[in-house]
């Protein structure tokens, strides 16, 4: 197949650096959720996960109420984030190792991670909206809007813009294949 206008021959260097960063947070962020009430304030793990002691107050799904109420919701989407991480490294060693894989086929995974980054951080949104603001609403706006929506955000707009990138180039490859396939009948 020849290149054609709308694939992207190489990898952008904002979707690696996405793919590669957002996984360190992610496994990081599962590593807390699955380590709690170790990973929590007061907790022996606790220093490595310092950060969430503010958050935890923010959101509570990542305190210690939903733990007590034995809310799963954290400790699922946490397990998600490995999923998520997985295809992450996937994407980014077949994009590493390219005489090993197509562009395309690497970009479907690509496309799927980002997919998955974005469905899932939009049910998170989703349950909290649902449930009255349940683990939010007790924030001042202006906390609410710079701890939790823009932080989180990040995780809806960027996987979308690579969900835009990779989809464009896999429509592109697929019309490109489809008019390969006329021209040889």
């Amino acid at each position: 197949m020849t290149m054609t206008h709308g694939t992207i021959p190489n990898s952008p260097l904002w979707i690696k650096a996405w793919f590669l960063i957002s996984s360190l947070v992610v496994l990081w962020d599962a590593g807390y959720c699955l380590s709690r009430p170790h990973s929590m304030e007061g907790g022996k793990w606790n220093a490595i996960w310092r950060p969430y002691n503010l958050y935890a107050k923010i959101d509570t799904f990542y305190g210690i109420e939903a733990l007590e109420a034995q809310d799963g919701f954290t400790s699922a989407q946490a397990f998600m984030n490995l999923v998520e991480s997985a295809l992450n490294f996937a994407y980014l060693g077949m994009i590493t190792y390219r005489p090993l894989t197509k562009t395309g086929q690497a970009n479907l995974v690509g496309f799927t991670a980002a997919s998955l980054t974005v469905a899932k951080t939009v049910l998170y949104w989703l349950v909290e909206l649902f449930s009255g603001m349940q683990h939010t609403g007790h924030n001042e706006l202006r906390d609410f809007i710079v701890l939790w929506v823009i932080p989180n955000g990040a995780w809806i707009l960027v996987p979308g813009m690579i969900m835009v990138a990779l989809g464009r180039d896999l429509f592109a490859r697929l019309d490109q294949q489809q008019q390969d396939k006329s021209k040889a009948e």
